[in-house]
């Protein structure tokens, strides 16, 4: 048949046929004697078939192997929906980036969450490990908090929403300020000094700590008020017998409470898609009240 009558038996263009024979992906079998085109009878369906991969974005090339038997058709549809799949990533992620976006005014705010987000998993993992081998050095692999750090760590979702990207730009910044690893050295270092098991009674003077220091912050106590030392000596009854110094209880209590910690767990709340909990900066305040009412009344 010629070129028109293909054309007429698929619903595909004279011209759109031409460039598929002229692709490689539709070859005639011959001439006619004024130079037409001629194909055979199974032109039709390997128009067709063309036209459908094209139509499912199969470039030309791979669609050259399958009509040449150097790929079968269902490997050359995995590659595909593989390719697709890293663009709908990369499609989801420029959305979500442009959505978090969305009532900004500061450029480089968006250079900044395109550049971090456009990272691969294994990249943003890389920002992770950094912070941890900075903090922890050779100790990682035995450090009870590196290892809490480590299983905690951010996983961007595949579909992030606006509010997910922007939590996931400002733990990667945070990650990398060199003050807040500085801070988390301090920390990991007097971790190790004090031991990696923590005594037991301690979860029970802490949980104390939420329900009698908690309120007494929220109600604004004066730290140095008698009130606040009922709270330091109703306290102290909970914990080691004889009372510790109450100096040290409160550079113990500074040394491990930093409000970027509670911000970076916040964040990685947000971005893992956890259950929210209590808010960090309330159980922060209430430490930082008691570490003031232990020195008011050291």
């Amino acid at each position: 048949m010629m070129i028109g009558q293909l054309a007429a038996s698929t619903g595909l263009s004279v011209r759109t046929l031409r460039f598929y024979a002229d692709a490689g992906v539709l070859p005639a079998q011959g001439r006619t004697a004024s130079g037409y085109r001629l194909f055979g009878p199974e032109a039709v369906a390997r128009a067709r078939l063309v036209r459908t991969l094209r139509e499912l974005g199969v470039g030309l090339d791979d669609i050259r192997r399958v009509l040449d038997a150097e790929a079968s058709l269902t490997e050359v549809a995995a590659e595909h929906v593989r390719a697709l799949d890293a663009q709908i990533r990369v499609l989801r992620l420029q959305r979500a980036v442009l959505r978090a976006f969305i009532g900004s005014t500061d450029p480089e705010e968006l250079r900044r969450m395109t550049d971090l987000t456009n990272l691969t998993a294994e990249q943003r993992r890389r920002i992770v490990d950094d912070y941890l081998d900075a903090v922890f050095g050779d100790s990682t692999s035995t450090s009870a908090v590196a290892d809490k750090l480590a299983m905690g760590a951010p996983e961007l979702p595949d579909d992030p929403t606006p509010e997910q990207v922007a939590a996931w730009v400002e733990i990667a910044e945070l990650l990398r300020d060199p003050d807040f690893v500085a801070t988390s050295r301090r920390m990991a270092e007097r971790a190790r000094a004090e031991g990696p098991e923590p005594d037991v009674a301690q979860f029970e003077v802490g949980k104390a700590v939420d329900e009698l220091a908690g309120p007494a912050a929220r109600a604004g106590v004066d730290p140095a008020s008698p009130e606040a030392l009922a709270v330091v000596e109703r306290l102290e009854a909970l914990g080691p017998t004889p009372s510790e110094d109450r100096t040290c209880v409160a550079d113990r209590i500074e040394a491990f409470t930093d409000r970027r910690v509670g911000r970076y767990w916040t964040l990685v709340g947000i971005v893992n898609g956890w259950a929210p909990s209590q808010a960090p900066d309330d159980i922060i305040d209430t430490w930082e009240w008691y570490a003031r009412a232990l020195r008011a009344h050291a």
